[in-house]
């Protein structure tokens, strides 16, 4: 197929906006924005979603993963699919746009392919992957990642919590079906190509007033779990020089993290501790237990490798001098995504077709699309987001940018649909 014969694809700004408008209610009114994953919030939203993908003449199902998927048949069901998608789920006081104007300008590729009649030589999928946020299972993305088989459904069958809560009973309340896991797997026959439109999540775009990012690459998270136990004690009646204060030595590995990941030879890398529990949290009793969760993340494997260890031997170093006992589990080991040169291509001349500036740049966040690279080529179209605040209230992207990315997703799924299969 000549790639001149390609149409326009008409990107309504106005749709894009009532769709964004209608999703963003959909939250705890007290938390704005929540939805988290598997919860009545995010069952509403998905039940919206599902009902605009049938009005967008997607057939609709749900996988036994619970990822919600809506097909548009093309010209041959012979040739593998190519995919469009994100997620619609939140973390607790999240954004309206993180994931969401992913699943949202996908569905309006859709819309534009249906006004002006074109149909696509393959299946065209727009995909919400279930709960692509972290949650307590520590299983996340993870909708994507059985899809991959990154997890594997005994793996899933097997996470439960503490009060019993199982990820089975999750999964089967949005639809799922835990039994029959194994039947979401996808191979690398299965899928041409995998587009994930999103928000930078960083400054970068902004700063350079550049309205589209080619994503090179994708940082992976490094995370883990640190448990400090020290000795309780009275806080008023214990010198300090016979203390065995868990929280002393949790302040000292947070310090640990930030020198170790702000080491400038160490680029494109940051480290955080954003959940900390103290027991018993008492004003006027010595902290006697810490847990810490860790989350490292970098675009560079080597980097990742040289932080493990080093942060290992430094929590170490931390609990001995201070004669207190440590545990250190590392509950997700990744590896960083290099987007293929083929797809950065291929949205690098999207954006040139469009008569776009773009930048090329890394992702420092993870996406699905981080898990469906396993199985499928994957490109990723990045628009600006205001001061580059992501996963907070504040979040914020322009409709003209977010337009602009619609358009650069659908000119790329035009081109790639064009290739030969």
């Amino acid at each position: 197929m000549s790639l001149s014969s390609l149409p326009n694809l008409p990107v309504q700004p106005s749709r894009l906006q009532a769709d964004l408008d209608a999703l963003q209610v959909i939250t705890d009114p007290d938390l704005p924005y929540t939805r988290p994953a598997f919860s009545d919030l995010d069952i509403q939203g998905r039940k919206w979603l599902k009902a605009q993908m049938e009005n967008a003449g997607l057939e609709v199902h749900v996988d036994t993963a619970a990822n919600l998927i809506g097909r548009r048949k093309g010209l041959s069901s012979k040739h593998p699919v190519i995919m469009m998608g994100s997620h619609i789920d939140t973390v607790r006081s999240g954004g309206r746009f993180d994931g969401i104007i992913g699943v949202l300008g996908a569905l309006e590729v859709i819309r534009t392919l249906n006004d002006v009649g074109w149909t696509t030589q393959h299946d065209i999928e727009v995909v919400n992957f279930t709960c692509e946020e972290p949650n307590a299972f520590s299983i996340s993305p993870l909708g994507s990642k059985l899809m991959s088989g990154a997890v594997t459904a005994e793996q899933v069958r097997r996470a439960e919590l503490a009060d019993g809560t199982t990820l089975s009973s999750l999964i089967d309340r949005l639809g799922g079906d835990h039994q029959n896991l194994e039947d979401v797997l996808r191979g690398t026959q299965d899928i041409h190509g995998y587009l994930e439109l999103h928000i930078e999540q960083g400054p970068v775009l902004e700063r350079k007033q550049i309205p589209l990012g080619v994503v090179t690459a994708i940082a992976a998270p490094l995370r883990a779990t640190v448990t400090l136990s020290g000795v309780a004690d009275h806080s008023g009646a214990t010198m300090m020089n016979e203390r065995y204060d868990a929280l002393c030595a949790a302040a000292e590995v947070v310090l640990a993290v930030e020198r170790l990941c702000g080491n400038p030879e160490i680029t494109d890398t940051v480290g955080t501790i954003g959940h900390i529990e103290v027991s018993p949290n008492m004003v006027n009793i010595i902290p006697g237990l810490v847990e810490l969760r860790v989350d490292i993340r970098s675009t560079k494997q080597e980097f990742l490798d040289k932080l493990q260890g080093e942060f290992e031997a430094e929590v170490t170093r931390i609990a001995h001098r201070r004669s207190i006992e440590h545990d250190l589990s590392w509950t997700s080991i990744e590896e960083p995504v290099p987007i293929p040169n083929k797809m950065q291509q291929l949205v690098m001349e999207a954006c040139q077709d469009l008569g776009y500036p773009f930048e090329h740049l890394p992702s420092r966040a993870a996406h699905d699309a981080s898990r469906i690279s396993d199985i499928s080529p994957v490109g990723m179209i990045f628009v600006p987001c205001k001061d580059g605040k992501s996963h907070t209230p504040e979040e914020w992207a322009n409709i003209d940018d977010i337009a602009r990315g619609t358009e650069v997703l659908g000119r790329s799924l035009l081109k790639l649909d064009a290739e030969l299969v």
